[in-house]
């Protein structure tokens, strides 16, 4: 989360220009929402509660998969050489739920923090 949110609020002139390909921003966008979303959906979750804290992946993915995308994509309407894309923002939340479902369909051991 520290590392996108830096990335996500730097300066856009710190950054050099690096388009490989159309679309490049919105992937990255879509990756690293991913990842953020499939890594913090476990968080809390104990081996002893497993078949049932839907409650609890639902609200970490609402955090880290939608809230964090949503507020990160706002603030950087705020950022020097940054600017407000909603198109950022929806590629932040397809990510987040691409997140969620790889969460639910690959069979890792799903709880940490026992």
């Amino acid at each position: 989360m520290i590392i996108i949110a830096f990335a996500m609020l730097t300066p856009g002139d710190k950054f050099p220009e690096a388009d490989f390909f159309n679309f490049q921003d919105k992937l990255i966008h879509f990756i690293c929402f991913g990842l953020l979303s499939f890594l913090w959906c476990g968080v809390g979750i104990d081996s002893k509660t497993f078949p049932k804290p839907k409650k609890r992946i639902l609200i970490n993915y609402l955090v880290f998969g939608i809230l964090a995308g949503i507020i990160l994509e706002t603030l950087q309407r705020f950022i020097p050489f940054r600017s407000f894309d909603y198109l950022d923002m929806i590629f932040n939340e397809i990510g987040g739920l691409a997140g969620l479902i790889a969460y639910l369909l690959i069979p890792i051991k799903k709880f940490s923090l026992d």
